[in-house]
């Protein structure tokens, strides 16, 4: 075999060994510029995906789960990274929901429900009264909210059937500012903890806890959780709830669509471990359970094709 031949031999092997060109999904998330920790775990996935050759993930940044849901219903995106409240909430008006599926499950993000320290309830003309120190106690009060966390406070106020007034601000720093002025008794924030919002009040704001009763309630939804922040108040083991971050799909019956989910659903697993171990990955790696299957519906993928 001449020289010739072999580089020919040698250039179509080389050829047949290449991957066949990853599929592109398009996936929303939120706002990079705003530090949004959807677009910065998309980004570091979407980098071990690219580096592995299975799939090539684009982001389409968004103002968050509410938007990202929109997109996923219009066929704007393939994927989408979402609150499950959210879902389950408008779940119950539009039926073109019960067609979205989870692909996995990522991370818990704590519900922070935050009083001024010497809040109290009941008493007469500012005297008396008890200490304000658990959600079931904001039953005919003023809770401040904005952005997702808005619909966190009426899944808490529906399953958790705590029938307080809702008043909506523009951002998280308002509805904080509207607690330290006494316009509103507390407020609902979602976010992983540490809360940089919520830690800057100091110890002049505290926790309310989520009693047992209220968990109960409130599980079908969420998941416990524990808060810990030295400078409010109450510092330690606060019992609160969780709401899972999850990244879901249409349920897709194409035989390419199926394949690209399944690659994409292998490489999170595959790559958790390196996403968890890398120095400067983001932190709620850690919290992430490729077995948990979280609280929405599940994306089956054709058996021939896991």
């Amino acid at each position: 075999m001449n020289a010739l031949r072999k580089a020919a031999l040698l250039a179509l092997a080389t050829l047949l060994a290449l991957p066949a060109a990853a599929q592109q999904l398009r996936v929303s998330t939120g706002d990079s510029k705003a530090g949004s920790t959807y677009s910065k775990m998309f980004r570091e996935l979407s980098g071990k995906c690219r580096e592995a050759g299975s799939i090539n993930l684009v982001e389409f940044e968004s103002s968050g789960s509410l938007q990202n849901v929109d997109r996923l219903v219009a066929n704007e995106a393939q994927a989408a990274i979402v609150q499950t409240d959210v879902l389950y909430l408008q779940a119950k008006t539009d039926d073109r929901l019960s067609n979205i599926k989870t692909l996995f499950t990522l991370h818990p993000e704590e519900i922070h429900v935050v009083a001024l320290a010497d809040a109290k309830v009941g008493g007469t003309l500012g005297f008396g009264g008890q200490s304000l120190d658990n959600v079931a106690q904001l039953a005919g009060l003023k809770v401040g909210a904005a952005g997702g966390s808005v619909i966190t406070a009426k899944v808490i106020q529906l399953l958790g059937e705590i029938p307080f007034s809702l008043v909506e601000y523009g951002s998280t720093g308002e509805a904080l500012q509207a607690l330290s002025s006494k316009k509103v008794n507390a407020v609902i924030a979602v976010g992983g903890a540490p809360f940089a919002a919520v830690e800057s009040l100091g110890a002049g704001a505290k926790l309310l806890a989520f009693p047992d009763r209220t968990v109960e309630k409130l599980r079908q939804v969420y998941v416990p959780a524990k808060l810990n922040y030295r400078k409010l108040a109450n510092s330690t083991g606060v019992p609160t709830m969780a709401i899972e971050a999850i990244l879901v799909v249409q349920n897709y019956k194409s035989a390419k669509m199926a394949e690209a989910l399944g690659r994409l659903r292998s490489c999170m697993a595959s790559s958790l471990d390196d996403l968890r171990d890398e120095p400067g990955t983001h932190a709620k790696w850690k919290a992430v359970n490729p077995e948990n299957r979280g609280k929405w519906l599940w994306y089956d993928l054709p058996a021939a094709r896991k």
